[in-house]
């Protein structure tokens, strides 16, 4: 994505900032920039999931930003993070370069959100202790090697992605059409705004945003993951919206099982991108599982 093009028409453009951490140039919003707060609010870490960016996140930083303070990133490949390296897209690769991103910006955040594929890198960064914080946030995460329809799609778009140097250019003129981009949203079961497409729109139309998320898809394996996740230790809040046709509830449902301080939250009528829907609600449910950490500690 072209920031000198898009900055003026993104969402928050004013908290962005661009930090060089070895090998990518990464793009993060924090409203401390704006909303400077004395008294060292409490910090919240967001991570998208595959093929979204910073973007989704605009309703509920609107609503959490006079409480927190937030931190917004665009995962390596993603909206306007530069990738520096093609090979460094799978789960620990991003976990680890995650991780001298925030030693690098002082970051301890508090509470860590992840929604879909960014739930994966959140669980990771908690196996990681290399950052420690209180808990961790999942909404409809991807946690069993994209099941469901995203089992379909992924390992699909990843294959194209081999086969031919042409394959980018093919799929962002064949799906970044406003019919094809509400076609797709229509598949996640969430119904967002009109200015919700529109980004979606902006970032299927662009070339290196599309190259990052098909590199993300083609390296993606939880199995490490899965097999070690009985041994966090702190909090987690496993949310899932019962419409979600991307990734299987299940998934979350068994997650919930096998890591030992974990719970799970069903909202009905809520499909994959419930954040985006439903901000105030998902704000909500932050701010409660904020507090009932806080209390545990």
């Amino acid at each position: 994505m072209d920031w000198n093009k898009e900055k003026f028409d993104w969402p928050h453009h004013n908290l962005s900032n661009f930090v060089i951490s070895d090998p990518h140039t990464w793009h993060v919003q924090d409203t401390e920039k704006i909303y400077r707060n004395k008294n060292k609010s409490p910090v919240l870490l967001f991570i998208h999931g595959a093929g979204a960016s910073t973007h989704s996140w605009r309703l509920i930083l609107d609503h959490l930003k006079k409480r927190f303070r937030v931190i917004l990133i665009d995962l390596p490949g993603h909206g306007f993070t530069k990738l520096g390296k093609k090979n460094r897209s799978s789960l620990e690769f991003i976990t680890e370069d995650l991780e001298l991103l925030l030693i690098k910006l002082n970051l301890k955040p508090d509470l860590v959100i992840g929604h879909s594929a960014g739930s994966a890198v959140a669980l990771n960064l908690a196996l990681s202790k290399k950052i420690n914080f209180k808990g961790i946030l999942c909404l409809n995460g991807a946690l069993g090697n994209f099941t469901g329809m995203a089992g379909f799609l992924y390992p699909l778009l990843a294959k194209f992605l081999a086969m031919s140097p042409l394959t980018v250019p093919f799929f962002t003129s064949l799906y970044s059409s406003k019919s094809q981009v509400e076609k797709f949203l229509n598949l996640t079961g969430s119904k967002i705004s009109s200015e919700g497409i529109l980004y979606y729109r902006k970032l299927i139309s662009d070339k290196k945003h599309v190259e990052g998320t098909l590199s993300m898809m083609s390296q993606w394996n939880l199995n490490q993951l899965i097999l070690r996740w009985k041994q966090i230790e702190i909090p987690i809040c496993l949310i899932v919206g019962e419409n979600d046709n991307i990734v299987q509830n299940n998934d979350n449902l068994k997650a919930s099982k096998e890591i030992p301080k974990a719970k799970f939250i069903v909202n009905p009528n809520q499909g994959h991108l419930m954040h985006e829907e439903d901000p105030e609600l998902i704000s909500n449910q932050i701010q409660s599982f904020y507090n009932e950490i806080q209390v545990i500690k």
